[in-house]
Parts: structure tokens; sequence; C-alpha cells
């Protein structure tokens, strides 16, 4: 476990979770010591049937005693993390606004940088051609000072020029001095609100995190009855055939369309490369309702991912235990995306701009996931889309038109 992961919140998440886990298990002994059978007063007869009876209502009645007390304790349990995902959530978007409000101000003193040192080189040809002018006044008299530089000579015809010169080289220096004296403040300020940003991304990240595992704990509570863990399996498998299903409805990519094939077109995005399902029909893809796999699977514990070709951030995204969990999607600016899925922490965010071999994220073991591990997809651009699944509302899911990566890799 990261080593994020032992802050406040998680110990809280765990406390919730071993009680709810400790009462789950402490139940079915104490549901052992009871017989709701009514087969059980079958050797009796007279008051001893009667009896018998009686003592078995008993039972049933602890039973279902017992069934309450596990269904309140459980939602009980739930509610709790509910309440804690509830105050993430708020911080999240406390932490989103910080991010927006930074981004505008860095981008506002990053204008106002460019504006101010186009005045400062504007006032210092100004000064350069007034001490020129100065000079070759002395040096040649006013009529030539008058025509020996066109670019500052509307200027110098302007009415009392002569009277003010001297106190426009004053304002002039003035002028220089203070535009430098706040281009450094400007600065100073720029790197501080860059790093204020980056702290604040960062912060944005834990939440993110905090909320993810936060569901994890519910989910594992959600389990403990059958029905429910059922009823969540097929959740997963109905989210990942949907998946499958939108993918073949967008069709076969059109190649010619598309870059030719190269090998080394693209890197592999980890290091060491070990494929653990290829593309297209695999041992393991009739479980997908497409009957094909989308990409290509590589074994990678916790670790680094990069970028298999240079672009900009298309999109992110977290679909939590469902599909790709977190993911992240890359144009490359030549009609093909690459997918990226199942990070534990993502790197870069819609928008960013990353070359070749930049690493964006750390694997992990999130969405529909039976272990650590990268998928690894690439689709043309003209297909792909991020829509909105039809099982589970809210949650988008990145689709397209897949082509085989092996196309492009070493």
């Amino acid at each position: 476990m990261p080593k994020r992961l032992k802050g406040k919140f998680k110990f809280f998440s765990a406390a919730i979770l071993f009680i709810g886990l400790l009462v789950f298990s402490l139940l079915p002994v104490q549901a052992s010591n009871y017989s709701c059978n009514k087969n059980r007063c079958d050797n009796y007869d007279g008051s001893k049937y009667e009896e018998c009876l009686k003592d078995m209502e008993n039972d049933c009645q602890k039973l279902r005693d017992l069934a309450a007390k596990k269904e309140t304790t459980l939602q009980n349990t739930i509610n709790l993390i509910n309440a804690e995902q509830n105050r993430n959530q708020n911080e999240m978007k406390k932490s989103q606004q910080t991010v927006q409000d930074l981004s505008q101000q860095i981008a506002d003193l990053e204008k106002n940088i460019i504006q101010n040192e186009e005045r400062m080189t504007y006032d210092k040809k100004m000064l350069a051609g007034l001490m020129q002018s100065y000079y070759e006044d002395y040096q040649q008299g006013m009529l030539k000072f008058m025509l020996a530089d066109q670019t500052f000579s509307d200027i110098m015809n302007q009415p009392a020029y002569l009277e003010q010169s001297s106190l426009k080289v004053g304002e002039l220096l003035n002028s220089i001095k203070a535009l430098k004296e706040k281009l450094v403040a400007e600065k100073n300020d720029l790197e501080s609100k860059k790093q204020e940003n980056e702290n604040a991304k960062e912060k944005l990240q834990d939440r993110n995190l905090d909320l993810q595992y936060s569901e994890d704990q519910k989910q594992v509570l959600l389990g403990q009855t059958q029905a429910d863990k059922a009823k969540y399996e097929k959740l997963l498998q109905d989210v990942e055939d949907e998946i499958n299903q939108l993918d073949s409805a967008k069709g076969e990519a059109d190649l010619s369309k598309l870059p030719a094939a190269k090998k080394g077109y693209f890197l592999y995005p980890v290091n060491p490369v070990k494929i653990t399902q290829g593309y297209g029909k695999t041992s393991y893809s009739n479980h997908y309702s497409s009957g094909k796999h989308n990409g290509i699977d590589f074994a990678a514990n916790y670790q680094n991912v990069f970028a298999s070709g240079g672009g900009r951030v298309l999109a992110t995204g977290n679909n939590g235990r469902y599909a790709y969990g977190k993911w992240i999607v890359i144009d490359h600016g030549d009609g093909l995306v690459t997918l990226y899925g199942h990070f534990s922490k993502l790197k870069v965010s819609k928008g960013s701009k990353v070359d070749e071999g930049d690493v964006i994220g750390t694997s992990g073991n999130t969405g529909y996931s039976t272990g650590p591990h990268l998928h690894f997809s690439v689709f043309s651009k003209s297909s792909f889309e991020i829509v909105e699944s039809t099982k589970v509302s809210g949650l988008m899911i990145p689709v397209g038109s897949s082509v085989n990566p092996n196309r492009y890799l070493e």
C-alpha cells in the first residue's frame, strides 16, 4: 500500500471495514447455535412437541434478529463510508476550484510579464534613440539631428520637444527601473503560483485516491452477502460487454487513412516488456462479447508507464472498479490515439503536452482487473469518443475502432 494510504482517512476507513467484517464474521457463528428446521420436533409428542415448537420459534426469531442486525450493521458502516466520501468529494471540489483559480492567475501573470517585457523593450529603444539623438546633435548640429533617424523624427517634431527631452530621459530611466522591479516580482510570484498549483494538483490526486480507496472498502462490505456480490460482479461484466459492443459497433478502422505500419513507430509503454495478453482473439477473449481483445496487456506491477509517442493528452478518467479504472488517452496528431488503462496514479492531466517516453503515470490494479497490469490500445482518432455507460449512471467510458498495436510497436 502506498504511503499516502496510511493517512487519517485510510485509518478511519480501515477501522470501519474491520468493525464491519468482525461483526459479519461473528454473526454466522452465533447463528449456527440456532435451528429453524421444523423437522427437528418430529421425534417429540404431546407437551414435548409443543415445547420443541416454542424453542424452535424462539430460534427462528433470533435468526431473524441476527439477519436484521447484520443488515443494519452493514448499512450503518456503508453510511459512515458514504459520509466520508461526501466530505472528500467536497474537498475535491475545493481543490479543483483552487487548481482552476491558480491556473488563471498563472495565465494572467504570464500575460503581464510578456506585456511588461515588451513595454520595457520599447522604453529601452526610446532611451537609446534619445541618447543617440543627443550625441548626433552634439556632433553634427540640430538640423542633421532632426533628419538623422526617421524613426524618432515624428517624436522630435512634437511641440516643446527640446525643452522636454531631458525630462523624457529621466522618465524613461524611471520607467525602465520600475518595470524591471515589477518583472522580478511577477516572475517570483509566477514561480510561487506554479509551485502552489502543483501542490494543489497533488492534493486533488490524493482526494481522488481517497475516494477510490473508500469505494473499494464499500464494495468489500457489499460483497459480504452473496446476492450483492453476484450482482456487483454481473454489473462489472455488463460494463465490460458494453465496451466491447460499442467498440464493435464502430467497425474496423480504415487503415488507408492511418499511418503506414512501421515497427518502432511507437515505443513500448513499459520497461521491461512482458505481454500477458495479445490483441484480437486470445485464449481469454472468449470472455468478451466481441470475441476479441481490443489492445495488449503488459505485466506492470506498480511501475512507471511511458507515453508511446509524443502528443497531447486528449482525456483522462477514473472508472473506479469498472472497465479501464484510471485511464489516459493521448492524441498523437497523426490520426491515432493511444489508451492506457488500470493506473494506480496519473501524472498528467487533460491538455498536457507529452513527449515520447515521458512518464505519464504508475501502473496498478484499478478497474475490471485481476491483478496489476497495463492495458494499451490504439484507436483511430476519427472513431474515438467518450460516452456515458447505460449500465452505470455517470460512468464515462472511452470507445473507438481499435487498431492492432503491433503495427506500430517495435
